[in-house]
């Protein structure tokens, strides 16, 4: 096993072979999780994140004091209350080396138990907006959005299971590449971007951190929305319009900005015209079941009138 104090904490076997599917013994012996009576089963990351065989099921991840995340943690776990905090609840160990433990939840795509009309579609945008400039309020960047770190509380589900989790909420995780910055959106220049999930545009390294964030947002949820609409029982509909425009928006056009980027809007700004369009979307929804049930009742209305008006005159 390796000695390291930090992840990667591999298991290997006898002749020297890294075992992927191993469960290390500082793990299992670490002061929190005997304590917790935690059972680690699986590795999800061998070596650094495991899930647990319990009901219900947690997550741990092993985190890396040479990086911001432990640090970042500290920060959001004094502001878990706000309701624009889209961070996963968790709880920080205080004994051993520290280790995040965090519920077991489903993937972003099954929020609204799959369902992407347009009033589902802006919510997801609209939440996820909200989590970024939160973030960036604190002029925390995540750097490394995309699918696999953001999660949602599924109805019927992970959310019963957990109850600080909030069903049809979306929740942002993995802040290991995440970095903490003195300037914020709208000031800060552009930097070298580490490696992450989501290509960069143009094949670019450099640029406006805040930016890449909400480009990343917008990508996460077109590859997300594409899914969706891949499944059989969706081919035939048409993504919702003005959340493809909400997408293509965020995307924006990069041109490669060497200092604070324009080429796409900041999370606050976003924020404000999605809130808005949010709005106008369950307007022209109410507005609809508004039209479809007096079409619906006017047969019975129709039949009631004519009959009152009879009474009248015989």
């Amino acid at each position: 096993m390796s000695t390291d104090p930090n992840p990667p904490w591999y298991v290997f076997s006898p002749d020297g072979r890294c075992d992927p599917a191993g469960i290390p013994d500082r793990l299992l012996h670490h002061p929190t999780i005997q304590e917790r009576g935690l059972v680690p089963a699986r590795p999800i990351v061998p070596g650094v994140v495991f899930a647990t065989v319990a009901n219900p099921d947690f997550v741990i991840k092993v985190l890396n004091t040479d990086r911001e995340e432990h640090a970042i943690y500290k920060r959001l776990l004094s502001d878990m209350n706000r309701s624009n905090n889209h961070t996963v609840p968790f709880e920080l160990t205080q004994t051993g080396h520290p280790l995040l433990i965090m519920p077991f939840l489903d993937r972003m795509r099954w929020i609204h138990e799959g369902r992407w009309s347009t009033p589902e579609a802006m919510d997801v945008i609209l939440q996820f907006v909200e989590g970024v400039d939160y973030l960036h309020s604190l002029h925390i960047v995540h750097m490394d959005i995309c699918q696999m770190n953001v999660l949602a509380g599924r109805e019927h589900c992970t959310a019963p299971l957990h109850q600080d989790v909030v069903v049809d909420r979306l929740y942002i995780i993995d802040f290991d590449s995440s970095k903490q910055f003195a300037l914020g959106p709208g000031v800060q220049p552009a930097i070298l971007l580490p490696d992450t999930q989501t290509d960069k545009p143009n094949g670019l390294e450099l640029l406006d951190p805040y930016s890449w964030d909400v480009y990343c947002v917008g990508r996460t949820i077109e590859e997300v929305m594409k899914r969706v609409q891949d499944q059989s029982e969706f081919r035939k509909t048409r993504p919702p319009w003005i959340a493809t425009k909400c997408i293509q928006w965020l995307i924006g056009n990069e041109r490669g900005c060497p200092g604070v980027c324009r080429c796409r809007p900041t999370a606050r700004t976003a924020l404000r015209v999605v809130k808005l369009l949010v709005r106008v979307v369950y307007v022209v929804e109410g507005c609809r079941w508004m039209t479809r049930t007096i079409l619906r009742l006017w047969p019975s209305l129709a039949w009631v009138e004519s009959r009152s008006v009879a009474r009248r005159t015989s």
